[in-house]
């Protein structure tokens, strides 16, 4: 009797708990898609600007880019007209897949091994990956806060976190930050951000022509996926 009513107990245990099944599913289009949009920094046959307009397109396919850029401007993004936000995504489209580029190029020439993934819920996974840097030739964590739509059909990134230094940078979350901070201290001016966000892309331009890659970025600790 006690073992049955030990079963019962786990059962119902099972029913109530959120899902915590590794989404397989998730692994293997994180797995497939990473590695295509790798493989697009690695192709010699492609000029820069040829190279940054395939970039863009895989990570827009990649990506959900406008549910980024409303996300990242938190609760000041609520209120924007069409035509503001349209302005401003503009130059964020343009801003981040410069972050992206930046933070991928030291992976060059490599491809991602997918470790695991644990869900959040019945749609969202934290995929884990190792990808090993092509300028160092150390393994680097790196993480993707996955989406799959409502029908089941299709997934989207919604944000990608690279372990530096034992923190895990999460990149939107980073930009969001830095959004609300500044956004917080003019008054809500999303023109003085979007001038802002020109000179961030100015500065990345001049990393990437120069080599440096991306600057450090002290972390307080893991985040995790918001």
């Amino acid at each position: 009797m006690k073992h049955v009513r030990g079963l019962l107990a786990a059962a119902a245990l099972l029913a109530i708990a959120p899902a915590a099944f590794a989404d397989k599913k998730a692994e293997a289009y994180v797995e497939a898609n990473a590695n295509s949009v790798l493989a697009v920094l690695s192709d010699r046959t492609l000029n820069d600007v040829q190279r940054e307009a395939k970039f863009s397109e895989y990570m827009n396919k990649f990506a959900y880019m406008p549910a980024i850029a409303r996300r990242v401007l938190g609760a000041q993004g609520r209120d924007l007209s069409d035509a503001d936000f349209n302005r401003y995504f503009q130059v964020f489209q343009s801003y981040s897949l410069e972050t992206y580029e930046v933070y991928f190029d030291q992976f060059r020439g490599k491809s991602i091994k997918v470790n695991g993934s644990k869900d959040s819920d019945n749609r969202r996974s934290t995929v884990e990956s190792t990808i090993v840097s092509s300028t160092t030739g150390k393994p680097t964590k790196v993480y993707w806060d996955v989406l799959q739509s409502q029908d089941g059909q299709t997934y989207r990134v919604r944000d990608v976190g690279i372990d530096i230094d034992g923190s895990v940078l999460w990149l939107a979350q980073e930009q969001q930050a830095q959004f609300e901070s500044y956004l917080d201290r003019n008054h809500g001016d999303i023109n003085k951000l979007i001038e802002r966000i020109k000179q961030m892309i100015s500065d990345l331009d001049s990393r990437k022509k120069s080599g440096q890659g991306p600057a450090k970025v002290v972390t307080t600790g893991q985040a995790k996926p918001g």
